[in-house]
């Protein structure tokens, strides 16, 4: 800060101030022009897709509970006697017979909202009872339609009808013009013998309230595909229009469950399909939107972003002058004891200013001095030992041995034309070192530093094939601690190398992470040779001397981790372990939760 003593602070702060939040907001700008197109689209793809899943599995639970209630009327004892007598042609029903059904049509009668009406019928020649809001009424149907269409699927034991008029609804009033949807179930063994059947109507408007309440775009639209037909209700400008023997093929014929397509209508418009699989019937529920529509919000957005960081612009360079003006006098003399400290002088007077911004950073500086010179020496020595740890830690990230292993591996497979497995190895190394760098945090999630490890697994099972299996066993709760990283992969090389190498039947690593108490507990354990008494009793002593004999005495990657741990945990923390001949051995990791 030399420098202020040569010109005018106005001056300087000036041509320092101005240029760099001019830069920030520079760069800032040209950084969202340049993502903000993409990061957009892809949110609105994001949100599609959720609205789609949260449909699917709001009417999926809804038709299960109807196929719950069609199961239980015909699962109903009092059904079942009363249709075991009728098998009998010369008996008649009596008054019983009937309060008896319709106590069973009462008992799985499913939500009235959404329930158009039922029909039951059972035994040849006799009268079907088809319920409609609260009138039972007797009727005469054919079960041939229904037997036709089961004949199509004989696997299915329910049966799926898309829109359609009710035929027993229309034969009892001419003018009804209404819509349903059916599902349905034959009395029976087979299709041949088949007695009777169980049909619940669903009314159209229950579909329609699910496809047109969510929001999708001005032209984009739910729509319900089935074998038989599509469902949809929205009414969108004809150059968006795909027609319904175009769209129900390109969905139906999807092998994926749910995701994506685009397709290209008679206009030339593209047009985005995202869809899901009902599960209870494997109808698909699909969202169909232009293109076009979304771009457009993108576009709006991305504008309206350039403008509010363009007058942004504007303001910090009117700020910054105003700011340099205000602090120009009181700075100075800050700045003059800044420069005494940047000497090494730390003995200096402050005077007194008043309850304000810099009143506050002169009195923080006078404490913060009177606070270094009291902690001086006790932060350098931590801070000492914690850079040499960090350092060390460091090292072991980059050690080149496991990367030149993993890259000669990944070649090898090219070079065998194993090209798929070659890309998912390099997908693991890319994921494995993302979460070793976790940008620049010594701690991270237990989450992250499991999905670490298995990365890891992967890696080393890709090179040495079915050598060895593992596990994972981690408390859900755990996975929300916190702890310093790279911990488990030096424990679990040592499984590795010092265990599954060693024996020659398969070896199994399992890792098992609980909470006692405050603390987590992980353990590392395989199914190797172990270790002799003396040799686990030489580990114990030299894991209590870590801190003063370094790496020398248990490795250096036992060594790092243990320091690690106990510099940021305290001395009761840190490994342990526990070996013998006949189990193996086990790596036990202790900290504290933070």
């Amino acid at each position: 800060m030399s420098f202020i003593r040569n010109r005018s602070l106005k001056s300087s702060i000036l041509r320092l101030f101005i240029p760099v939040m001019t830069l920030f907001v520079f760069i800032t700008g040209l950084f969202s022009y340049l993502l903000a197109s993409d990061q957009l689209q892809q949110n609105a793809f994001t949100s599609i897709s959720d609205t789609v899943s949260q449909t699917q599995s709001f009417l999926n639970d809804k038709l299960t509970d109807v196929v719950t209630s069609l199961t239980i009327l015909d699962s109903d004892s009092d059904l079942s006697d009363i249709t075991i007598r009728t098998q009998n042609p010369e008996y008649q029903l009596h008054s019983d017979d009937y309060l008896l059904l319709n106590k069973a049509l009462n008992r799985a009668f499913p939500d009235r909202a959404l329930i158009d009406s039922t029909l039951l019928y059972y035994n040849y020649d006799r009268p079907a009872f088809y319920r409609k809001d609260d009138l039972t009424v007797q009727v005469r149907i054919s079960l041939e339609p229904y037997k036709l269409r089961q004949a199509t699927d004989p696997t299915s034991v329910i049966h799926w009808l898309t829109l359609h008029t009710d035929p027993v609804a229309a034969s009892l009033n001419k003018n009804y013009n209404g819509k349903v949807v059916s599902l349905y179930k034959l009395l029976g063994k087979d299709v041949d013998h088949s007695k009777g059947i169980i049909l619940f109507n669903i009314k159209d408007s229950f579909f329609k309230t699910i496809l047109t309440t969510p929001t999708i775009s001005n032209n984009g639209y739910l729509c319900l595909v089935s074998e038989d037909g599509l469902i949809s209700y929205k009414k969108i400008a004809d150059k968006y229009d795909i027609k319904d023997a175009d769209l129900q093929p390109q969905i139906l014929q999807t092998k994926q469950p749910s995701g994506q397509m685009t397709i290209t209508n008679e206009y030339g418009k593209e047009m985005l399909v995202v869809y899901d699989t009902l599960r209870i019937n494997r109808w698909k529920i699909a969202a169909v939107i232009p293109k076009e529509e979304l771009l457009d919000k993108v576009s709006y957005i991305k504008y309206l972003s350039l403008a509010v960081l363009s007058i942004l612009f504007v303001i910090v360079v009117i700020f910054s002058n105003v700011m340099a003006n205000y602090i120009t006098k009181p700075i100075i003399q800050l700045t003059r004891k800044i420069n005494t400290i940047e000497e090494g002088h730390l003995d200096i007077e402050f005077k007194e200013y008043p309850n304000n911004e810099i009143g506050v950073l002169n009195r923080g500086m006078r404490d913060m001095l009177k606070r270094i010179q009291q902690l001086l020496v006790q932060v350098e020595e931590e801070q000492e030992k914690k850079r040499s740890a960090e350092l060390a830690a460091l090292q072991f990230q980059i050690r080149p041995h496991f990367l030149y292993n993993t890259l000669y591996s990944i070649k090898h497979l090219i070079e065998m034309d194993e090209k798929k497995e070659a890309s998912q190895m390099v997908s693991a190394l890319a994921d494995f070192f993302r979460i070793s760098i976790s940008k620049g945090s010594e701690i991270i999630p237990v989450s992250q530093e499991i999905e670490h490890i298995n990365h890891y697994f992967t890696i080393q099972q890709m090179r040495y094939g079915d050598s060895f299996t593992y596990s994972i066993e981690i408390d859900p709760e755990l996975l929300d601690f916190k702890m310093v990283k790279l911990t488990l992969q030096p424990l679990v090389e040592n499984a590795i190398y010092h265990g599954m190498k060693q024996i020659r039947k398969k070896g199994h690593i399992r890792i098992v992470g609980t909470i006692l108490g405050e603390n987590g507990v992980i353990r590392v354990e395989d199914n190797g040779p172990g270790m002799s008494a003396e040799q686990l009793a030489h580990i114990k002593r030299a894991l209590q001397e870590v801190m003063m004999k370094g790496e020398e005495a248990v490795g250096f990657g036992v060594c790092n981790v243990h320091k690690r741990l106990q510099l940021n945990y305290g001395m009761s923390y840190g490994l342990s372990y526990e070996s013998s001949p006949e189990t193996g051995t086990v790596a036990i990791v202790t900290f504290r939760k933070q």
